[in-house]
């Protein structure tokens, strides 16, 4: 499987959500299958993950500002706020939610689908940790 722009996919989507990178996936790729963009879309974040270049928060980390936690005891530059798992087991939870009966990118379930998902960490060439 090749994924063609994703130098452009990843400049597009750095510092947004989950979503975003599935959307640059989707809009770099516009010939591509519905399946064909989630498996570059589930390829590329597992590289990304490979090459450090994105993390994800740890699940039930507390660490998510709201009005009903305005100063969560966590930051994203807090080590333990991270999801330190296998990238296998990372990998196989976002395979493992994905709603099967999805059939395009604009699919309600997709939309609760990255909402569910733990946050994404975006990590800089400069080493910063960007989240949206």
């Amino acid at each position: 499987m090749i994924l063609n722009h994703q130098r452009e996919i990843v400049r597009d989507a750095f510092g947004l959500w989950i979503s975003g990178l599935f959307s640059a996936v989707c809009g770099w790729n516009p010939g591509a299958s519905f399946l064909e963009k989630k498996e570059y879309f589930l390829s590329l974040l597992e590289t990304l993950l490979r090459e450090g270049k994105v993390m994800f928060i740890a699940p039930g980390a507390d660490c998510y500002v709201s009005p009903a936690n305005p100063t969560p005891k966590l930051t994203v530059e807090d080590p333990e706020a991270r999801w330190n798992a296998p990238i296998s087991e990372i990998m196989d939870y976002v395979r493992g939610r994905w709603p099967e009966k999805a059939s395009d990118e604009k699919d309600i379930e997709l939309t609760y689908y990255f909402y569910e998902l733990p946050g994404l960490i975006w990590v800089g060439e400069d080493g910063r940790l960007v989240v949206s």
